[in-house]
Order: structure tokens, then sequence, then C-alpha cells
């Protein structure tokens, strides 16, 4: 399983332009054969800053993922909605309820 962590920095006042435009990658994402979950973050001290949890079943699902009209759009979209470029964290799964045993 292939997962990383994506984490968002947002204007102060896009707050909800990046919940609107990031709800395209989300509801589109969720649909997709290789994603197990994706939850999407606010970080309550900080508004502004969101983790996006992203669970694959492989890095080739992750690449199909990349491929997908929701995911261009969204990312085209956040461009000026960001302070920065995103920044992603990517693990390994070791144990979940996600799996039948541990990896």
């Amino acid at each position: 399983m292939f997962v990383q962590l994506v984490h968002i920095q947002v204007k102060p006042d896009r707050i909800e332009d990046f919940l609107d435009a990031f709800r395209i990658n989300y509801e589109g994402t969720t649909r997709e054969p290789g994603n197990l979950r994706f939850d999407v973050l606010q970080d309550p001290e900080d508004e502004t800053r969101f983790t996006i949890v992203e669970i694959f079943r492989s890095a080739e699902s992750v690449d199909d993922h990349r491929r997908t009209e929701h995911y261009k759009t969204t990312v085209a979209l956040l461009e000026d909605i960001m302070t920065g470029p995103r920044s992603k964290d990517i693990f390994r799964l070791v144990m979940s309820d996600l799996v039948d045993e541990q990896v």
C-alpha cells in the first residue's frame, strides 16, 4: 500500500475557495478503484493548514490518480489559493484496519 500525507497552506481569505476546489478532488478520488482512504484534515489551531491523508493500493494507483481530470483540475485551481507549494510525506503502511494482516 502507498500512503502519503499532503500538506497544504492556504491564504487566510481563501479557505472556502480551497474547500470548494478540493471537494472536486475528494469526490473523484474516493471513487477511484485504487483509493482506499482519502481524508481532508484542517488544523484546529491554524485554519489555513490542511493535511490530506491518502492511502492507495499501490504506487501505480497513485500514478493513475495523478492522470485523472479531477486531480488536474484541483491542482490548477489550488495554484492561486495556496501560500506556497504542497509538501508530501510518503509512508509504508505496516498496521491498519485496511489490511487483513500486517504488511
